[in-house]
């Protein structure tokens, strides 16, 4: 893990912490906050396989209920392989039943007029996988935008944010939040170099 001024400010509790108060059944916070954090990736990742919104859903609640089976049982061993490895195959699982659901085909089929074999386009398994580290990564990347938030001030992240999503030039950022071109694109350079920063940290705690 990293260590110095990027790891000492970080807010982020690590997988580590969770995972340790999740050995108390009646730490109820804890669960919250494990579930806060995985809960949305996993139905993020449920949709880009293909998964209806609701089916998402319901991959991610039967993935995390085995998850927390498991781990009470005393299946995880952090030794063996990263929290996210283990989320994947619980997911993968999960999402490719539903996917594979009779009822869901024939809804899928028939909203799709001229698709002759729906499964035949479904990710295979190597696929699903570069969507997870894809969803994965910018959920690390969303959390470092939350680090950001606790070291700038407001309109310094709205500047970066507004610069660096869309086609949205400085001058036009500027005109937005009040600001100078030259401060704008200052917001984006102390932003990036922060983020640059506690990328490695997040990555390993998170």
């Amino acid at each position: 893990m990293a260590t110095g001024r990027a790891a000492d400010v970080l807010t982020t509790v690590t997988s580590v912490s969770l995972l340790e108060g999740l050995r108390d059944p009646t730490h109820r916070a804890v669960w919250t906050d494990f579930v806060g954090r995985y809960r949305p990736l996993i139905i993020r990742f449920g949709m880009r396989a293909g998964l209806s919104g609701a089916d998402a859903e319901d991959a991610a609640q039967s993935t995390l209920t085995v998850f927390a089976t498991a781990y009470a049982d005393g299946k995880y061993d952090r030794q063996k392989g990263r929290l996210r490895h283990w989320l994947f195959g619980i997911a993968a699982k999960h999402i490719n039943r539903a996917r594979s659901n009779p009822r869901r085909r024939e809804v899928q089929v028939c909203g799709q007029p001229g698709e002759t074999d729906f499964f035949a386009g479904l990710p295979d398994q190597d696929k699903l996988e570069g969507l997870w580290n894809k969803e994965w990564q910018e959920a690390v990347y969303r959390q470092c935008l939350a680090e950001v938030r606790t070291t700038f001030d407001e309109r310094t992240v709205a500047a970066f944010k507004l610069l660096t999503s869309g086609d949205r030039s400085a001058h036009n950022v500027a005109e937005r939040l009040g600001m100078t071109d030259n401060a704008v694109y200052l917001a984006k350079h102390k932003i990036l170099k922060r983020i640059r920063e506690i990328l490695p940290t997040v990555e390993e705690i998170w």
